[in-house]
């Protein structure tokens, strides 16, 4: 029996240490896949931070946009040898309550679409908040969480614990891909992933047969489509699983 995307070529973009997963499930459907890491993450394990996590006591809620944050912030209790007050905790999506478990706590709310703008909107709707919000970011994470808690009159701080970087040492394998290679499927998993993509693909893009862009949820699509990228598709459940589930759908 023929595998869904036997004799497909596949470009990941995926942040190296999270890409192979991805690349995984790809290659067990039967494509044949490249990496490309288009992004570092590095945590920011700085003295400002370690200041700032001195009193966590001092939040109600807690709110993890991503799992990267989890684990950068998790990293930056355990170099300070501190744990987690009793917290109420929320995150964006099913992957972040993962990383949360490894650590032995669990979010009381996951919204039920993966993105910032759903995980505001339910957090305002069923939660009565008294207190103070940490909201836990990487540094090009949307204002859109931070903007909904302002509007609604919630105070909130912010800490920034890892950073998202492009990965300039990307560009040269990138192009030589492009150039080299047909693509068939061409992923994203953050709108920083696409910006990165467009910035050092350099015009060599026009090369390609109309790839598919695969993103993993509306956000990147949409920062894709703004940035010129029309033939975009993505999943209903924004996680990389649901990538693979669309691209498998698109060859039916």
């Amino acid at each position: 029996m023929q595998l869904p995307l036997s004799g497909k070529k596949i470009l990941n973009t995926r942040e190296a240490l999270q890409a192979g997963k991805l690349t995984k499930m790809l290659e067990e459907s039967g494509g044949a896949v490249f990496e490309v890491p288009l992004l570092k993450i590095s945590c920011k394990i700085t003295n400002e931070n370690k200041s700032f996590i001195q009193n966590l006591s001092r939040f109600e809620w807690i709110l993890f946009t991503s799992s990267n944050g989890v684990h950068c912030f998790f990293k930056l209790l355990s170099q300070c040898n501190l744990e987690l007050p009793n917290l109420h905790i929320a995150v964006v999506g099913h992957k972040t309550e993962e990383a949360l478990k490894q650590y032995g706590y669990h979010a009381e709310l996951v919204p039920e679409i993966y993105d910032g703008e759903n995980l505001v909107q339910e957090f305002l709707a069923k939660y009565k908040v008294n207190g103070k919000v940490l909201l836990v970011q990487g540094s090009r994470a949307r204002d859109i969480i931070a903007l909904g808690l302002k509007e609604a009159g919630i105070p909130y701080e912010v800490i920034i614990v890892y950073e998202n970087t492009f990965n300039d040492d990307a560009k040269v394998t990138l192009k030589r891909l492009l150039r080299t290679k047909h693509f068939d499927y061409i992923t994203f998993t953050s709108p920083s992933s696409v910006e990165a993509f467009m910035m050092y693909q350099d015009g060599v893009l026009r090369l390609q047969t109309n790839p598919v862009f695969v993103c993993i949820g509306k956000t990147t699509e949409d920062k894709a489509k703004e940035l010129g990228l029309t033939n975009t598709i993505s999943p209903s459940m924004y996680t990389i699983e649901g990538m693979v589930q669309a691209m498998c759908e698109t060859t039916k």
